[in-house]
């Protein structure tokens, strides 16, 4: 059955990976227009939304990222907990769009976005639950999780510029991935066993529901 699904979903994988190397991508579900009330991640009603944009041109996909996110893929996919769910299905997707998108601090399109934008805009834009604006808040919504207990969609956080609290914020995949904006990659995967990641990692929140 595992193989089947990775089997039916590569095409559709390959499809996405050609049209952001070769056009940028526009979002299927944009939220520049989007007036719909979304629960946020303590369940109340919210009509707080993500200004999203179209990209004519990104930098080209390095090979780093592309192992990256093959393995991930690769690893996610063959997850005994994968089952096709529509959600985990949503945000790979909402992954792949922005994925080698420049970072820029305080951007919050495909033109440039910081670690926090790219988390919210994901969360928002896949799961419909909003959370907010900087990695500090948003290490305080949900609950805390530990490391050996991470899922698929919880978030983790890290202190990248040494000053004591949080100052970074990605998204747990699986078999130790996490996509984040990084400032010196833009929109990526990268392991939690890299040791500048290991070092600087600080917790992790949940803010999806079981």
């Amino acid at each position: 059955m595992i193989k089947l699904k990775l089997f039916k979903l590569m095409p559709v994988l390959l499809v996405i990976f050609s049209v952001t190397i070769l056009m940028g991508c526009s979002s299927t579900k944009e939220l520049a227009n989007d007036q719909d009330s979304r629960k946020n991640a303590n369940g109340n009603n919210s009509k707080e939304v993500v200004s999203t944009s179209s990209l004519t041109e990104k930098t080209s996909i390095n090979k780093e990222n592309l192992e990256a996110i093959s393995s991930s893929l690769a690893g996610f996919l063959a997850s005994p907990e994968y089952s096709g769910n529509l959600d985990k299905d949503e945000v790979m997707y909402k992954v792949i769009e922005y994925l080698n998108t420049p970072y820029l601090w305080g951007g919050t399109s495909k033109r440039g976005i910081d670690c926090s934008a790219f988390i919210q805009t994901v969360v928002f834009q896949a799961l419909g639950i909003s959370i907010p604006r900087t990695s500090f808040e948003q290490s305080n919504v949900g609950e805390p999780i530990d490391r050996a207990d991470l899922k698929f969609g919880d978030l983790v956080f890290f202190d990248t510029m040494r000053k004591g609290r949080v100052t970074h914020v990605g998204m747990y995949l699986d078999n130790g991935y996490f996509t984040h904006s990084g400032s010196k990659t833009g929109v990526a995967v990268a392991s939690l066993d890299d040791d500048f990641y290991s070092r600087t990692y600080l917790k992790a929140r949940r803010v999806t529901e079981e």
